[in-house]
């Protein structure tokens, strides 16, 4: 995912989340060992001076590649921390002391910036390189020090970043869905809509729109309080979920209003689709004594359509239906509902007409 559009979207995507941590890690490692790798070479350490260059390098071309949005983790693991670690051990080498205390940053970098397992595999390349290198270049007094560091660094390490996932994951979850029903909201609605209208275009997919709205709900918070509402609210929304499929998407939009994307269908299939519902709906037992109904209205994406038009048009079908006696579903293919008072009237003047032409036959 390009993190210009992660930030666009308002999302907080485990990738963006990860791809911060190495923008920031591998910038900051960057002014520190460039300088220290000059340094090496000035003095006389040829070797290692080269080999911290090529881990500078390295750096740059992940910051880079964070940069331009592009996955950066395989680098991170095959193009650093195992190339890494090859050349610490001239490093334990050389100076043991030295090659041991540039573990403890590593180990951390790797939970900083790779995702959790990937994590795991580096920290236990790390390992399998720092601790046997400990053990040959360090007194014993020193190596036995800092093997239990090196393990406490990496358990502490691992425990911090899952605790850390997992609160990205709950936070990931709370910023893209409903409190209440659970279901998507309106911050995943737009990219939602593109990706089926881009679909669309590319791939010629079908794909509907269905506004829902309860009818009367305010009504029925009055009646019989909040809570009850809040209950039918989450028994509604567990009837969307039961009947989407692989691919479509609901979301809570309002109070009272929901919007269903339905993939890979048509305005027929959506409409049938609506009609189910709307039944399953009228035919549950939400509240005692109380039928909970919806209105619907339903819209197949137009060519060249933008996302913003068709909800625009879908909500106008949702209008209809709402202003056509309510409880009914609106397409653009089928008839509106003819609202109950304009129908009894519509009786009431061709019974007026039928009794005016008997009349007349009568008479004359």
């Amino acid at each position: 995912m390009n993190l210009d559009k992660a930030r666009e979207w308002g999302l907080s995507s485990d990738r963006d989340f990860r791809a911060k941590a190495t923008f920031g890690v591998a910038s900051a490692a960057l002014m520190l060992l460039f300088p220290i790798a000059l340094l090496n070479i000035f003095q006389g350490s040829v070797l290692i001076g080269l080999g911290s260059l090529g881990i500078v390098f390295m750096l740059t071309l992940s910051v880079w590649r964070v940069y331009q949005g592009q996955c950066h983790q395989s680098l991170i693991l095959y193009g650093l921390t195992m190339p890494g670690m090859v050349f610490m051990i001239s490093v334990f080498q050389f100076d043991g002391i030295v090659g041991s205390l540039w573990c403890f940053p590593s180990i951390v970098a790797v939970y900083c910036m790779l995702s959790e397992r990937r994590a795991w595999v580096a920290n236990l390349f790390i390992l399998v390189v720092s601790l046997p290198m400990a053990v040959i270049t360090l007194p014993p007094e020193h190596s036995l020090r800092v093997i239990a560091t090196l393990m406490s660094v990496s358990v502490f390490s691992a425990i911090l970043v899952r605790v850390i996932d997992q609160l990205n994951s709950k936070l990931q979850h709370q910023l893209v869905h409903d409190p209440l029903t659970g279901l998507l909201n309106r911050l995943t609605l737009k990219v939602k809509l593109e990706h089926a209208i881009e679909r669309h275009h590319n791939d010629a997919l079908d794909s509907a729109l269905l506004a829902i709205d309860v009818d009367h709900f305010k009504s029925i918070n009055d009646r019989h309080g909040h809570d009850a509402g809040d209950h039918a609210l989450l028994a509604l929304s567990a009837i969307f979920v039961k009947n989407l499929r692989a691919g479509d998407y609901a979301f809570r939009t309002g109070g009272e209003e929901f919007l269903i994307l339905l993939s890979g269908s048509a305005e027929a299939e959506a409409y049938g689709i609506a009609e189910r519902l709307r039944s399953d709906i009228e035919q549950a037992s939400f509240i005692t004594n109380e039928t909970v109904t919806i209105s619907i209205g339903a819209t197949e994406h137009n060519s060249g359509e933008q996302w913003t038009q068709w909800i625009k048009r879908t909500d106008d079908f949702l209008f209809d239906s709402k202003h056509s006696g309510r409880n009914c579903v609106t397409a653009d293919s089928y008839p509106k509902r003819i609202p109950m008072v304009e129908i009894s009237k519509k009786a009431i003047d061709e019974e007026d007409i039928a009794l005016s032409d008997s009349h007349s036959a009568l008479t004359l």
